[in-house]
């Protein structure tokens, strides 16, 4: 008789279980549904808020949209300069990821477009528009950013905002 409840109870156990667990249902992905109309929605919508902040938007060659907010002097930034720079990475809602002063002494330096140190697309891009002293705000469609796989807190498809000043160029 006891061995009988052990196996009743162990089998409402089981059952129980197996209840428990197939009633969960996996947490979806906030990006799964993710779309290149979605990402443009979004980028205009960002553009849209800087042009009522009047911000005088500017656009490079390739698509990357930036807002020169200092103007530098010297020579810009060229592949193989030991750059110097301070910056934010955030979200377009505004929330922070990455930023120089959360190391060191706030700075951040590396070897422009070396093999060791490779920064994403719309980083490379961007700061070769920049010199000494220049500060911009650079919006990095996901294409040019960590794209379809992300990085780390870095969503897929996530757009970027940087905002980049060069302290030195060396």
């Amino acid at each position: 008789m006891k061995k009988l409840i052990t196996l009743l109870s162990v089998s409402v156990l089981v059952l129980f279980s197996i209840a428990f667990i197939s009633g969960c249902k996996k947490a979806e992905d906030p990006y799964a549904g993710y779309t290149l109309e979605r990402e443009q929605t979004m980028i205009q919508e960002w553009l849209a808020s800087m042009v009522t902040k009047n911000k005088d938007i500017d656009t490079t060659a390739t698509g990357l949209y930036y807002i020169l907010e200092t103007e530098g002097t010297g020579v810009t930034v060229k592949a193989g300069n030991t750059v110097k720079v301070k910056y934010i990475g955030m979200f377009l809602d505004g929330s922070v990821f990455d930023a120089s002063s959360y190391y060191g002494d706030g700075t951040m330096t590396y070897i422009h477009k070396d093999s060791n140190t490779r920064m994403i697309q719309g980083w490379e891009e961007g700061i070769e528009i920049m010199n000494k002293g220049a500060k911009a705000a650079f919006l990095i469609p996901s294409a040019k950013g960590y794209g379809p796989t992300g990085n780390n807190t870095i969503p897929r498809n996530t757009p970027l905002i940087f905002i980049i000043e060069v302290v030195e160029i060396k």
